[in-house]
């Protein structure tokens, strides 16, 4: 069976899941206990390590996943099972605040080329990301004045989530989450495009430049990090929304962001490359929860009371 899962937690909870992972994890192609343990690993439910490697290039991945398949097929039947009485005792997941009920945004990053074109410039990573917004959120999206050609801001919170947490540049890596103060500039408004008794049609356009040059305004946290600011990013926004009245929930969302950021972060993977450049976001409504239950990287900065935190 192939899973997926937030390395984050599982190299750093005390849980049981993640004792077991991270024990695992020492002994695979990191060999050393600590830091990172990103990568693709090949185990037994009993907690054997079979294979691992942290690569992008899909032939040394396979490589490493047939090896693994090659071990496994060695295995006695008592390590292709879970421990006796194994028990998670999971403790605490993001995953656990996900609003069923919200509106959820699934999301792509890239390099973009400049304009005139550098080649040398764009890189060939990209990346994903979730919005979420509960319910009640969710309903904030829409124009309160509903005649067709009325025009209206949005409300703060919403502006907020985007442009201090999503819209930032993590393409290569990850990067940080902007302070409050740090928005220099947010403009998002909603145009009515359609309305009817039963569905209601908005486009949303706008703007912001986000800076952050000096010291670290968030307080301690799991970003805090180790150097003094110097980067941001000025966006512009683009997208269009359709609500189901019938079932109060939206049946369509997109937004495309164009970026032109500068500067680097501790972990966004920009050290080696140019100092500014361009990148494209777009955003789609999620409604299959098998592939969208998936945390906001920022998710514990949102300061929502229905996001529940660590005890």
């Amino acid at each position: 069976m192939a899973s997926t899962d937030e390395v984050w937690r599982l190299q750093g909870a005390s849980d049981e899941d993640a004792l077991m992972f991270q024990s695992i994890a020492n002994k695979g192609h990191y060999r050393k206990k600590g830091g990172s343990r990103q990568g693709i690993y090949v185990l037994s439910p009993s907690g054997r390590l079979l294979s691992s490697v942290n690569s992008l290039n899909p032939d040394v991945v396979l490589e490493i996943i047939k090896e693994g398949l090659k071990k496994w097929d060695t295995l006695p039947a008592t390590q292709k099972s879970l421990p006796e009485n194994f028990n998670k005792k999971i403790k605490h997941r993001w995953e656990d605040s996900y609003p069923i009920d919200g509106l959820i945004l699934q999301g792509a990053k890239s390099d973009l080329l400049s304009d005139p074109p550098s080649f040398d410039n764009r890189g060939d990573r990209w990346n994903m990301d979730h919005i979420w917004f509960n319910k009640e959120e969710a309903l904030l999206w829409l124009p309160k004045d509903q005649v067709v050609g009325s025009i209206q801001e949005c409300p703060e919170l919403i502006k907020e989530r985007l442009f201090r947490f999503h819209f930032v540049d993590n393409v290569r890596g990850q990067t940080l989450p902007f302070a409050p103060e740090e928005i220099k500039l947010s403009k998002l408004s909603l145009e009515v495009t359609s309305s009817t008794e039963s569905m209601l049609s908005f486009s949303i356009s706008g703007s912001a430049n986000a800076v952050a040059k000096g010291d670290w305004l968030l307080g301690e946290n799991d970003w805090t990090p180790n150097h003094t600011l110097d980067h941001g990013i000025k966006t512009q926004v683009l997208g269009n929304a359709t609500f189901d009245k019938t079932i109060n929930q939206f049946i369509e969302f997109e937004l495309v962001i164009l970026g032109k950021w500068f500067g680097k972060t501790q972990n966004n993977g920009r050290k080696l490359g140019p100092d500014q450049g361009n990148i494209g976001i777009f955003y789609t409504i999620s409604n299959n929860l098998e592939t969208s239950i998936i945390a906001p990287a920022f998710v514990d900065m949102y300061n929502a009371d229905w996001i529940k935190k660590p005890s």
